[in-house]
């Protein structure tokens, strides 16, 4: 153990990614990557970026009509179901999100993330097979392990690629990608059942064939990952960091940092917002669709059209939102990032009828604000991460949001069945609101900075972490 509370590395990584390298910094138009990033690593951290979203949300989106039309689940369980279906997979991540950090730091971000997509393509690849309900438990076990370990590396990939100088519009073209990868999945797989319906393949069959395609796009992004993205760590040295030692580390930042706390708090939010989305909201607008008259394929259909919405909306605000993060300071963003998610969530989840004017003005709102928090997080989380406690800080945020899912899909898959359809957006906007009235006091305490100074990162820091 090293006297910086870290034990001492091992031989550095043939292709370290820190700072420790001497080529030039390569840029991708007027994006500019850290230090051992090359032009290759960029492209295919864009890549990922726009197809890792439908591998992510994609499952928890379709869980309505895997439950009605390929289980023939009781139709009075259906939003209990699939609380209990998400909760068992935030268990799992809650088990694993550390060791996905540490793991990442021992051996590079590139084979634990390659590894994360391609197990979660064997759980799609089972779930298109499941005749029950009992089965999707343990499909979804397999794709919970998956995800949880591709869930870290989304985030910790995140930090490490960007300059700080560019850190806010790599972000927001990341986010342009997340929403466009969201709306493909949304607008292109869920058009999938009706093609197939239309070729004469039953409800069931119609929907394994659309789980299929969605576990040949995971293998095909898992090959693409680990010939293309960099090896080796930040530091160029593994850090072989215990569970244990990575929590510790992750809330020792924390506690000595409000800002990371606020960070910490926005994950609890911001991953919730992201299942409410693809699994509460799915199946509200589902029921209404059913409500309506329209059978399984269009009422999906017609939910993936509102949802693809969102997500335009998201999309076409990120690069907007990237270059205000790099103009205005970072803690100002989230808090007002957090007040639009908070009035986007109310408004859209107490519309009666969401397929209205009013209600297609709070979806967009909604995308807005979504788009707004996830930006900004990431991008303070990277701007006050030391960067040999990377690894740590994105792990403990990870399990912030790993809490925030379980605590969200629990209370609103009761809230969903006993209730009203609606009240998980309801709750969610309250989150928001919440966190942002602590955001609000973190800033003023700060002095009300509002313009952005690079000079204050923390990201090329290495910090002494004595007992």
């Amino acid at each position: 153990m090293s006297d910086s509370g870290l034990p001492a590395a091992a031989s550095p990584s043939a292709t370290a990614i820190g700072p420790g390298a001497t080529a030039p910094l390569a840029r991708i138009g007027f994006l500019e990557f850290a230090p051992g990033i090359s032009r290759v690593n960029g492209w295919t951290f864009l890549y990922v970026n726009f197809m890792i979203m439908p591998i992510v949300s994609f499952l928890s989106f379709s869980q309505g009509y895997v439950l009605k039309e390929m289980v023939a689940a009781d139709p009075a369980e259906i939003g209990r179901t699939t609380s209990y279906l998400v909760t068992m997979q935030e268990i799992v991540a809650l088990c694993l999100v550390g060791y996905a950090a540490a793991l990442s730091d021992r051996f590079g971000r590139r084979p634990v993330y390659a590894f994360g997509v391609l197990i979660a393509g064997l759980g799609f690849a089972l779930y298109g097979a499941a005749a029950s309900v009992t089965e999707l438990y343990v499909y979804r076990f397999i794709y919970a392990v998956g995800i949880s370990f591709a869930g870290v590396m989304i985030a910790v990939t995140a930090a490490d690629y960007p300059s700080e100088r560019s850190r806010g519009k790599l972000a927001g073209i990341s986010g342009f990608l997340n929403g466009l990868g969201v709306a493909l999945g949304f607008f292109a797989f869920s058009r999938l059942p009706s093609v197939f319906q239309g070729l004469g393949y039953s409800n069931a069959e119609a929907g394994k064939f659309m789980l299929w395609a969605l576990a040949g796009l995971a293998v095909t992004t898992a090959v693409i990952m680990h010939f293309g993205l960099a090896g080796g760590t930040p530091t160029g040295s593994r850090q072989r960091l215990s569970l244990l030692e990575t929590l510790r580390i992750g809330l020792r930042q924390g506690s000595s940092n409000p800002r990371l706390v606020l960070c910490y708090a926005g994950a609890f939010v911001s991953r919730a917002d992201l299942t409410l989305i693809a699994t509460f909201v799915s199946l509200w607008l589902q029921e209404v669709a059913r409500g309506e008259g329209l059978d399984g394929p269009a009422a999906l259909l017609r939910a993936g059209l509102m949802t693809a919405l969102i997500q335009f909306v998201s999309l076409l605000w990120a690069p907007i939102a990237g270059i205000l993060l790099d103009r205005f300071h970072r803690l100002a963003c989230v808090v007002g990032s957090l007040l639009l998610a908070g009035i986007g969530y109310t408004l859209f989840g107490l519309q009666a009828d969401p397929f209205t004017p009013l209600g297609y003005v709070a979806a967009a709102l909604v995308g807005v604000g979504q788009m707004s928090c996830i930006l900004s997080s990431t991008a303070l989380i990277g701007q006050e991460s030391p960067i040999n406690a990377r690894g740590p800080v994105i792990g403990f945020a990870s399990l912030a949001g790993n809490i925030g899912i379980l605590a969200t899909t629990f209370i609103g898959g009761f809230l969903f069945d006993r209730v009203a359809i609606s009240a998980p957006i309801v709750l969610t906007g309250v989150a928001n609101l919440l966190v942002f009235a602590l955001a609000l006091r973190i800033w003023l305490k700060d002095g009300r900075p509002t313009r952005f100074d690079p000079a204050e990162a923390r990201s090329g820091t290495t910090l002494d972490f004595g007992h």
